[in-house]
């Protein structure tokens, strides 16, 4: 059986409070309050799932660093398995002592900085895409462009 939005929504609002945050508002697609869930020195985005595996996109990871570059908050990327109701924190390592400050102190000192960002604060792609380089002969071009004109070729028509 499916779930609903509604279900997800309280789902996420829940979590995000058990963790100690404040869930924002219509899940941070506004355009001041970015992310799932924030408090004064944590930003959080939340993936939660039915199946037994979870996609997680680099996107969604940039996306979270730049916004917590641009707050100035600690980056938390947290994972739900509904089904086992197991919920999982994902720190980068450099981040690993602030998140352990934060969970002793409940504060931390320093903020991250992300550097993917241009001048306009648009995202950069911060990985080189992969182009696929082709190898070809001469006997699979002039084979590919007998193909390409037998398949444009018009037949002609004799009159009856």
């Amino acid at each position: 059986m499916q779930r609903s939005g509604k279900f997800y929504r309280k789902n996420e609002q829940e979590v995000i409070r058990a963790l100690g945050l404040e869930p924002t508002p219509n899940s941070g697609s506004g355009d001041i309050v970015k992310e799932d869930g924030q408090s004064e020195t944590v930003i959080c985005q939340l993936k939660s799932t039915d199946a037994n595996s979870i996609r997680v996109c680099k996107k969604d990871m940039d996306t979270l660093l730049y916004n917590a570059s641009v707050t100035k908050k600690l980056p938390v990327f947290v994972i739900q398995f509904l089904q086992s109701n197991e919920v999982y924190v994902i720190v980068r390592p450099q981040d690993l002592p602030e998140a352990a400050e934060y969970l002793e102190t409940g504060s931390y000192t320093s903020h991250n900085e992300f550097i993917g960002v241009d001048l306009n604060g648009a995202l950069e792609c911060t990985t080189e895409p992969r182009t696929n380089k082709i190898i070809s002969s001469a006997s699979a071009r002039e084979r590919f462009a007998i193909e390409n004109e037998n398949k444009f070729k018009k037949e002609r028509r004799k009159a009856n």
